[in-house]
């Protein structure tokens, strides 16, 4: 190993930036903004924008400065995580297209990294002890969402954590991320399809969902995971997250605003290089990313968890 020659790979480090999995969507909650170190503090200007202020300035007179320490730092410092894969030259050989083969491999790399990271997002956001206690709601088996004969209104409910969301921040959530179950109960259930009776359509669908309780960005996660290669499992669960979530102004600006979180990333990354082992018979190729994320605002975040009790 001490002999190794790592060789940084252009090509594949730029599919592997480019690739996406469409299943994953923890990063519409935690957006990346990209930076160039791995650990400091970072300015966060949230509410004290919101805080009215005399802005008039006299002749000859001072300048209105915001106090100090109404500006919050967040410090942070990102881990290193990394997977790789090994082919042997004879393999390589026997193929025809090898460079395909090596990006198969890069994007099968990359699939591993994206799938930690949205299962450690979802772990997170979905435990209710990382929520404020008014920044939360259980749903209890007499108001379960899938269960139709208790005509509960989830719609009612989602906007209740809606409007916990403004009373905190000013601001509605614009992001709602909810399980599949969860989606499955709501798409279904007699009361939404009630409500859209009159309306010329048939089904509710995420379409629908963004009307009824207009926020304009809903997604399902589809994400699953396995432990032994066999049993999968959903990383969402019967659980809905409603969240604030700032544009960013993507390669002009590192502002931090009073959003739910950020996913802070090294520039560059993730990043795929190459080295040989057995004398050049196994070529290794490598995908290493290099993140944390943080919630800069809890306040913007409400999390509706255990709406089913049926399925």
């Amino acid at each position: 190993m001490a002999n190794e020659i790592r060789l940084i790979d252009p090509i594949l480090t730029s599919l592997a930036q480019e690739y996406r999995n469409s299943k994953f969507v923890a990063n519409y909650l935690f957006p990346v903004v990209s930076l160039n170190r791995r650990k400091g503090k970072i300015p966060i200007f949230g509410r004290q924008a919101l805080v009215y202020r005399d802005t008039i300035r006299a002749v000859r007179s001072n300048s209105n400065r915001i106090p100090p320490n109404e500006i919050d730092y967040l410090e942070f410092e990102m881990l290193e995580r990394d997977v790789e894969v090994s082919l042997d030259y004879i393999e390589e050989e026997e193929l025809s297209d090898y460079l395909e083969v090596e990006r198969q491999a890069t994007n099968e790399l990359v699939d591993v990294l994206l799938l930690g990271r949205e299962k450690e997002i979802a772990d997170y956001v979905q435990n209710p002890s990382n929520y404020p206690q008014d920044m939360k709601m259980l749903i209890p088996p007499t108001e379960a969402f899938d269960d139709y004969s208790l005509m509960v209104d989830p719609i009612a409910k989602i906007r209740e954590g809606a409007l916990k969301i403004r009373q905190k921040i000013a601001r509605y959530p614009n992001v709602m991320v909810l399980g599949e179950a969860t989606y499955r109960a709501l798409v279904s259930h007699p009361l939404l399809l009630e409500k859209i009776k009159y309306t010329g359509l048939k089904n509710v669908n995420l379409n629908t969902l963004v009307e009824m309780l207009e926020i304009p960005k809903i997604y399902v996660g589809l994400g699953v995971y396995t432990n032994n290669g066999v049993d999968f499992k959903d990383i969402w669960g019967d659980n809905i997250v409603l969240a604030y979530v700032e544009e960013l102004d993507t390669g002009k600006t590192t502002r931090l605003g009073a959003s739910f979180g950020y996913l802070l990333q090294k520039k560059g990354y993730p990043e795929v290089d190459t080295y040989f082992e057995n004398g050049g018979k196994i070529k290794v190729i490598r995908a290493t990313d290099t993140y944390t994320f943080v919630t800069t605002t809890p306040d913007a975040g409400f999390l509706i968890y255990n709406t089913n009790h049926i399925s």
